[in-house]
């Protein structure tokens, strides 16, 4: 896992194949619960689990972005 600086001072993580799948599964993971907790009108849980998916979608927003900016892709 590398770790790089961006002009912000933002860190950004450039994830290894087997962390982006992981990552990819978490997040399918997290938004299965939240869609769950919502149809169930549990709202605690749906709040809980609608923080941690905007997390991860926040994360995967600047890695796209950095990805862009640098033409890795």
């Amino acid at each position: 896992m590398k770790i790089l600086l961006l002009k912000k001072s933002a860190i950004i993580v450039c994830m290894s194949k087997e962390r982006f799948i992981t990552f990819i599964f978490g997040t399918a993971i997290e938004a299965l619960f939240f869609s769950i907790s919502m149809f169930g009108k549990d709202w605690l849980f749906a709040v809980v689990f609608g923080l941690f998916l905007l997390r991860r979608l926040m994360l995967s927003y600047k890695l796209d972005k950095f990805m862009r900016e640098n033409k890795i892709l």
